[in-house]
């Protein structure tokens, strides 16, 4: 027997989305730009996954204040460069190091700090890359963009992953470089060129971990964020300033969520948003509902109801491996995808960007071969299909009532368009799997991947193509930067284990099914179309293959109720 979901037609859930409208939660990070040499343009493929929030993370040096990579770190594990064979991976090094470092936008940050010399810390600022970038992404082409998506990015202050753990040397330097980026990409953002401002200025990532803020004193971060907060608003205080997303929310309550409110609150620093990480490692999807509701307590109890709550970081899992790399593009992923997206519509997430959505290791973009016919490159991954799927959900933005079960495998959301006429119902079907959270356990065979390009040094991209497509015109032999800190060894890390457990759940239905009705729906004939994202199915385009006619629909004579099932 399938299980039945029963949604009303005639009443919307204010209780979900924003008042039944539904939420913009399937934001990116990662761009639609390739970042550098291997990695594709995918302007078209965000367009088509209907992709507005962008944040601006992890970029290897666009948007980076101050990398100080280093050639001979010992870790692999970089997005650029993990599937880099490995014969090729001492040159690969070296050259994300170069990249990186050289892209950053102050490169003379550090020591203009070491010298608590602002003059220093600002020569020979690099804007020029980063603008670059900023302009291509926001500048959506009509050409690509046929239903006029206008991306809008939340810029993350601080480093790229493996650019440098120690904390600023000087934080009032450091907050007033901030000050001239909120300068140039809010206040002046006609005079280079942007078509809106930046609004949205998050203040570093994941202070939790020693591997971005290597400190154990909550304090230290929290007096950063105020210097910073401060400047941002005398620059612009129209602009929106928020928090660093941390990473275990439910085990650093006290030091991260609370502590951080309570400073902010005693001292009154301006707070519009509070940022976290949905990385579950449960494998439970659901539990997204019990970290939202924690950060939601927390902003209540210390009077911040009113600052938007962001989801910036989520995925089935943290760990980044060759085994997660091909687990987050696969059909069972997508399930997860969706599963989630639904569920942030029930929590006080006003809204959230998936890690990542480009072509990076993370990403929802590889370069597997079609199974079919190995000439054949597919268009995308199941996840990115299961993203796809959701936009079309905004089509028909309000969410319909209805019993809200999340007890089984099974999770479905219906919604509604303003004049009526229209459903779009999205069903997932995931079954909770720890292992498929863990970055070491082994999926049966591993897809391929884009991965730095080594066969070019840096002084092999000064020619005008290479300057433009990743370095904003720059010759990037030119820039020497001086960000050199002496890497500590990490403090100790505060504790990783969240507290969260997966659900209790009844998977009997899982496997027989799911029947949807709509209650109320008033028409006696309609269109039907269904599409489903599976183990084999096709992936040459966004839009996954149509099974119609393995939709079994049927209206009672008395009721005129739709009954969807399969």
């Amino acid at each position: 027997m399938t299980k039945i979901f029963s949604f009303n037609k005639n009443d919307r859930d204010l209780s979900a989305g924003h008042h039944s409208l539904l939420k913009e939660v399937n934001g990116l990070n990662g761009v639609p730009k390739s970042l550098a040499p291997g990695f594709p343009d995918l302007d078209n493929e965000f367009n088509q996954m209907g992709i507005t929030h962008i944040r601006l993370h992890d970029g290897f040096g666009i948007g980076d204040m101050d990398n100080y990579f280093q050639v001979d770190r010992l870790s692999d594990q970089s997005q650029m460069i993990v599937n880099v064979p490995e014969e090729n991976k001492p040159v690969a090094k070296k050259l994300l190091t170069d990249i990186s470092n050289i892209r950053s936008i102050f490169p003379y940050a550090a020591a203009g700090m070491r010298n608590h010399d602002i003059s220093l810390a600002l020569k020979e600022a690099n804007y020029k890359m980063t603008d670059a970038y900023l302009r291509d992404i926001m500048d959506n082409k009509a050409e690509l963009n046929p239903c006029n998506i206008q991306r809008q990015i939340m810029f993350r202050i601080g480093r790229s992953g493996e650019g440098g753990y120690e904390i600023p040397q000087d934080f009032d330097i450091y907050a007033i470089l901030v000050g001239t980026l909120v300068n140039r990409y809010a206040l002046n953002y006609t005079r280079i060129g942007l078509p809106s401002k930046i609004t949205y200025w998050q203040v570093l990532n994941e202070p939790d971990l020693p591997y971005f803020w290597n400190s154990d004193d909550p304090k230290k971060y929290y007096e950063l964020y105020e210097k910073i907060a401060r400047i941002i608003k005398a620059v612009d205080p129209s602009v929106k300033v928020g928090s660093a997303g941390i990473a275990f929310v439910n085990s650093e309550l006290e030091d991260y969520v609370d502590g951080f409110l309570r400073y902010c609150k005693d001292n009154d620093v301006p707070l519009d948003f509070f940022s976290w990480h949905g990385y579950v490692i449960t494998g439970d999807p659901q539990n997204i509902i019990d970290v939202g509701n924690a950060v939601q307590q927390s902003l209540n109890t210390y009077g911040f109801t009113d600052v938007e709550s962001f989801c910036t970081e989520w995925n089935s899992c943290p760990i980044g491996t060759k085994n997660t790399y091909t687990k987050v593009q696969s059909p069972t992923n997508a399930a997860y995808i969706a599963s989630t997206l639904i569920y942030m519509q029930y929590i006080k997430a006003d809204r959230a960007y998936y890690y990542r959505g480009d072509g990076l290791s993370f990403g929802l973009f590889n370069n597997q071969s079609s199974a079919k016919n190995p000439w054949v490159k597919n268009f995308c991954t199941y996840s990115a299909q299961s993203f796809y799927l959701f936009s079309r959900m905004f089509e028909t933005p309000y969410i319909l009532s209805s019993n809200n079960d999340f007890s089984t495998g099974l999770t479905v959301l219906a919604t509604e368009n303003a004049e009526g006429n229209k459903v779009n119902i999205l069903a997932a079907n995931y079954k909770v799997d720890k292992s498929f959270a863990d970055g070491y356990s082994a999926p049966d065979y591993l897809y391929q991947q884009y991965y730095l390009d080594t066969s070019r040094s840096l002084n092999k991209l000064t020619d005008t193509w290479s300057k433009n497509k990743w370095f904003g015109g720059v010759d990037p032999t030119t820039i020497h930067p001086d960000n050199a800190v002496v890497q500590h060894g990490p403090v100790k890390q505060l504790s990783d284990d969240n507290m969260l457990r997966a659900k209790s759940r009844d998977y009997t239905n899982s496997d027989q099914g799911v029947t949807v009705v709509i209650n109320h729906i008033g028409y006696k004939k309609f269109k039907v179309k269904a599409y489903r994202i599976q183990e084999g199915g096709g992936l040459e385009q966004i839009l996954p293959p149509e099974v119609t006619s393995q939709i079994n629909v049927s209206i009672p004579k008395k009721l005129q109720d739709a009954v969807f099932s399969t």
